[in-house]
């Protein structure tokens, strides 16, 4: 990995230690070329010519292709949406809720995940089974804990891959055989994945997975993908439906036939061909790169930067710290400073970072992008805070 034509082609390398790719990642300059492209070719050309409308479907059908592509899935299985959020939803209210079914979550989660469960739990009364899971917990622990708490009524387990809160990485495909052996689905909030891990669906036998084109993959905001398992589509159910939920109309007579087996059931009818050609531009240069080689690097950055927090005195790292609940989101405390105050020096030493909840903590992300000469610089500093 070339890092240094790397950073060349991340124009904020050169004024910030940007560690904050797990809010929203740094576009290298071809991606913001690739937008400006599309809506220049769409001002001088027209943005609704024949000409226009066709190549729009191809930049679709091309972003569709890449993320299949990203994440080893069919391009038929991939639904194109404008945030993780947005495909969780899909999932969240496009299922058939009966009072008394199940949600089992845990409380270390995002509220993309929390929020729409509760919001469930109020409208449909489904019942949300939150397991308590600490960041230092093993693999056994935590598939443990989400056992306890499955029954019979359970039918979905919801979860992040990574949590943002801390950085756990959670053991996914062993809750996707949990989940399958209960009669449940699985569905995983991948916000902190894509472009940070090498994703393979067919490998962690999910059952629905949605991802951001903005954090690790780089792209721009409004974009993002959800996988779903061929099998099920016919299952979720377009609760916002435009005019690809249905394969034929008639106006007439009322007659409608649905649209069962198409990812583009949940297409809204308006979206940005030139931010979905953004995040196409993103995921060509990261899979330049190499997704496996894009996990080590930020592994071993982590690892480093964790060594380097160790030996700060009134530093506490409150993220996992074994290799396969560990992952590129590093979260520590500083004794005697708010996580607030800690992330406001920070900034004004020229270091993006940010605040999470559960626990209390600081969070840095270390990207393929940032160097060994960050880090020390970054624990430089946090060695005067925590000593000041």
């Amino acid at each position: 990995m070339d890092t240094a034509a790397i950073r060349e082609a991340l124009p904020v390398t050169r004024s910030l230690i940007y560690m904050n790719t797990g809010w929203s990642g740094p576009s290298p300059s071809r991606v913001t070329w690739r937008i400006t492209h599309q809506l220049t070719y769409e001002m001088e050309s027209g943005p609704a010519t024949l000409d226009a409308l066709a190549r729009n479907r191809g930049v679709h059908d091309d972003l569709a292709k890449a993320v299949g592509g990203l994440v080893n899935a069919p391009q038929e299985a991939i639904a194109l949406t404008q945030s993780t959020t947005h495909g969780l939803l899909i999932v969240v209210h496009g299922l058939d809720w009966r009072p008394g079914d199940e949600i089992v979550t845990c409380n270390l989660e995002h509220p993309s995940v929390m929020v729409p469960s509760l919001l469930l739990q109020e409208t449909h009364g489904v019942r949300v089974r939150i397991a308590d899971i600490s960041p230092k917990d093993d693999k056994a622990t935590i598939l443990a804990k989400f056992e306890a708490l499955m029954t019979p009524r359970t039918r979905l387990v919801f979860v992040s891959h990574i949590q943002f809160s801390c950085g756990l990485r959670m053991p996914a495909r062993e809750l996707a055989d949990l989940a399958h052996r209960r009669g449940a689905l699985l569905l995983l909030d991948g916000a902190q994945c894509a472009g940070q891990i090498a994703l393979d669906m067919e490998a962690l036998d999910c059952d629905f997975y949605a991802m951001p084109g903005h954090k690790w993959l780089l792209g721009p905001d409004g974009t993002g993908a959800l996988y779903i398992r061929r099998e099920l589509l016919p299952l979720v159910k377009p609760r916002y439906p435009a005019s690809g939920a249905v394969a034929e109309h008639d106006i007439v007579t009322g007659a409608v036939k649905l649209n069962t087996a198409s990812p583009r059931k949940f297409r809204m009818s308006t979206t940005s061909v030139a931010l979905e050609a953004g995040m196409a531009e993103a995921i060509a240069f990261h899979q330049e790169q190499g997704s496996a080689a894009i996990e080590a690097r930020g592994m071993a950055l982590a690892a480093k930067l964790r060594d380097g927090l160790r030996d700060i005195p009134g530093v506490a790292i409150t993220s996992p710290e074994m290799e396969e609940t560990g992952s590129a989101l590093v979260c520590f405390s500083v004794s005697g400073r708010e996580p607030r105050q800690v992330v406001e020096l920070l900034w004004g030493r020229g270091i993006a970072a940010r605040q999470v909840p559960t626990p209390p903590a600081v969070r840095l992300c270390t990207a393929f992008y940032n160097t060994e000469e960050e880090l020390a610089q970054v624990c430089a500093v946090l060695g005067e805070i925590a000593g000041a």
